[in-house]
């Protein structure tokens, strides 16, 4: 699989224009696990960089904003976003199952993995536009939450062989509570607190 920056742009840009082909292409390239798992590391690294050159590059005011939503160390936060992740990767797969999907584990691996990438390339533009407007910048991150929801369900669509994109959103909801109760758990018995500190 050809994985040129000029490659990887054009299937970004096919996630937001034609997110169900561009799922059956991604998922068909069968990656190997051991390669998909380096991936998620590397997407959850390039969202912590993100988040820290937006904060350091934006005027005081925006910066706030964006430390407020975030308000923990990078590292901390790298730490709950790849639990997230990884959370997210197996509530995705037996969830979708539960519901009569038949995915593969791999694939909700490189479903996560992909739709983070998203995230990153779309978080990069909505730091852009805040750079030139802070009301830009809110519209952008309303679009970024429209575009990685509907990207995922197409690719969870794909993945699970539902032919319903109902199915997927539900499967998806699912997963997220599912996720979310987890991620708790998880933070509960690293001792992070409700602020995002530990005690």
């Amino acid at each position: 699989m050809d994985l040129s920056a000029q490659t990887l742009g054009r299937l970004l840009w096919a996630t937001v224009t034609n997110p169900a082909e561009t799922a059956r292409f991604v998922l068909g390239r069968g990656l190997r696990r051991d390669v998909l798992w380096t991936a998620l590391g590397l997407a959850t690294i390039l969202s912590v960089l993100v988040t820290a050159l937006v904060q350091l590059i934006l005027p005081a005011a925006e910066a706030q904003v964006v430390e407020a939503a975030v308000p923990m160390t990078p590292i901390l936060y790298g730490m709950i976003l790849g639990a997230a992740l990884v959370v997210t990767v197996f509530a995705l797969h037996f969830t979708g199952q539960a519901l009569g999907g038949d995915g593969e584990f791999a694939d909700s691996l490189a479903t996560v993995v992909w739709i983070q990438f998203l995230l990153v390339a779309l978080q990069l533009a909505q730091g852009a536009l805040m750079l030139l407007s802070t009301a830009l910048g809110a519209i952008a991150s309303y679009a970024t939450l429209f575009i990685a929801l509907w990207a995922l369900a197409n690719f969870v669509n794909v993945m699970h062989h539902f032919r319903s994109i109902g199915r997927a959103v539900l499967t998806i909801i699912l997963a997220f509570l599912g996720a979310g109760i987890g991620l708790s758990i998880i933070l509960t018995l690293i001792g992070v607190g409700a602020g995002g500190a530990m005690p």
